[in-house]
């Protein structure tokens, strides 16, 4: 790097010391103090960043699955605290974690419903917990308690986990379900949500998998 010292002080033997320091500026890395262009920060920097901006654990962070979500969670966490308790937020936040939701709120269904209570359904498209099952009793217990930091604090609510495909779904003609009862939740079969028709095979030959979906009412 250049000699930034002007020249009258480089020539000045009182600020031969500083001029010499304004040679070594071209050694230090910006990257460690440069933290708030997101998109620029080291990668092991991004966990303290998270917690400084108060969206690490059960607000997000714990359900990132790669580094452009990590990013992209801590460049929204302002407008996530600014707008916590509305449904922007409650969207916004799955959204970034790659998660479908459904809410209606009360004054939206017919009749309407209890005031201030609102129903939300996530479809988990990819497995967001790796090593366990697509819909899982964790996987439900985080994002739940993801609602229960971003939600009004006045609202009640029930909530559906469920698993939504894209592409083209085959579904055996003989299925078995069976409900699972677990404290506070209730595992029942949820109608499958696919863009695609839904082509039935013989049950010697399985294209597809019925998840069971996971509902409380709080």
């Amino acid at each position: 790097m250049a000699d930034i010292t002007p020249n009258l002080l480089a020539r000045d033997a009182r600020f031969g010391p500083l001029a010499r320091l304004s040679e070594r500026l071209g050694d230090i890395d910006p990257g460690g103090l440069l933290v708030y262009l997101v998109d620029e920060v080291k990668p092991d920097l991004l966990p303290l960043l998270a917690e400084q901006f108060h969206i690490d654990g059960d607000e997000g962070w714990r359900l990132t699955q790669t580094e452009r979500q990590r990013r992209d969670l801590i460049k929204q966490s302002i407008e996530l605290h600014r707008h916590k308790g509305t449904p922007w937020a409650l969207r916004e936040v799955f959204r970034i974690l790659g998660v479908t939701v459904e809410l209606e709120e009360w004054w939206q269904r017919r009749p309407p419903a209890a005031p201030y209570t609102f129903e939300l359904t996530a479809w988990a498209n990819d497995n967001l917990l790796p090593g366990q099952a697509l819909l899982s009793p964790e996987l439900y217990r985080r994002l739940r308690r993801m609602v229960e930091l971003a939600k009004p604090a006045r609202s009640t609510y029930r909530f559906k986990l469920g698993a939504r495909f894209n592409g083209r779904l085959g579904l055996a003609s003989a299925a078995q379900a069976r409900a699972l009862i677990r404290r506070r939740a209730e595992a029942a079969p949820m109608r499958l949500a696919s863009q695609q028709p839904l082509t039935l095979s013989s049950a010697a030959q399985i294209y597809g998998v019925v998840h069971l979906s996971m509902e409380a009412l709080l």
